[in-house]
């Protein structure tokens, strides 16, 4: 239908809800009805943008929340691996604990001095361990876990087992008669490394048993027995300085440990 000057439009015939009424015509001319076309096909195509935006945006968030989780993981992870590393570290640097006699109900006929006069060498020198007396083959149990650091015979100390330990710490046995163990074997506490004899420089059998901390002799009785106090922070690097060496004049013949 075209109206007035010839502008294209749609008749729109209204049907009232009586019999009697009269109908009504309504001209809607063509450039409303593409105005609302255009409208409602620009809000549908609004529509369809914001709900992609939506699901992309959703979809987004959903992608980096499983990547924080993957990141929080992975820090978590690392996290104990520190710690795992940081506490094998410190037992790498602190000295052994509860450490044992090498030489069960021993009874000490020599103790640790920087001035002991040598039964068979006739002069005065330091004495930089204990000597454990006890029958020849009484075994020899390693006072900690460790590693053989060496085997074999020394002047003056006889066959001879060296240990070492965590903390810089280094156990030494001389007068040997045999041995149990050879360089690099891992060993634990309690485990029997050679049996007392009367090797070297020895008037009778007898275990020597020195301790080194870093390379340097302090009294085994001393610092096994600090070892064995309750682990704190406070006295666990204390072993090392309740072991601190003290000179002795002479002892008597033999000594009962205190443990």
């Amino acid at each position: 239908m075209v109206i007035g000057g010839g502008t294209p439009a749609w008749t729109v015939i209204v049907v009232p809800p009586t019999p009697s009424a009269a109908p009504k015509r309504l001209g809607v001319k063509m450039r409303t009805v593409r105005i609302l076309v255009m409208y409602f096909a620009t809000a549908a195509a609004c529509l369809v943008i914001w709900e992609t935006g939506r699901s992309e945006a959703a979809s987004l968030a959903a992608e980096r929340l499983t990547e924080a989780r993957v990141e929080i993981l992975a820090l978590r992870d690392t996290m104990q691996t520190l710690r795992t590393a940081s506490m094998a570290e410190r037992i790498r640097n602190s000295p052994p604990v509860d450490m044992i006699m090498p030489v069960s109900g021993a009874a000490v006929s020599s103790r640790f001095s920087h001035s002991r006069f040598h039964p068979i060498l006739q002069i005065f020198r330091a004495h930089e361990g204990v000597d454990l007396s006890a029958p020849a083959g009484t075994p020899i149990v390693a006072p900690a876990a460790g590693t053989v650091r060496s085997v074999g015979r020394r002047f003056g100390y006889g066959l001879t087992i060296e240990l070492a330990h965590t903390g810089g710490i280094v156990t030494r046995y001389a007068h040997l008669r045999s041995a149990n163990v050879k360089a690099g074997q891992q060993v634990d506490a309690g485990v029997q490394i050679g049996a007392v004899g009367s090797s070297g420089l020895a008037t009778a059998p007898h275990l020597h048993f020195e301790v080194l901390v870093k390379g340097t002799a302090v009294d085994p009785i001393k610092f096994v027995a600090a070892t064995r106090q309750p682990a704190t922070p406070a006295n666990v690097p204390a072993a090392a300085a309740a072991a601190a060496p003290v000179p002795t004049q002479s002892a008597p013949a033999t000594h009962q440990l205190p443990f």
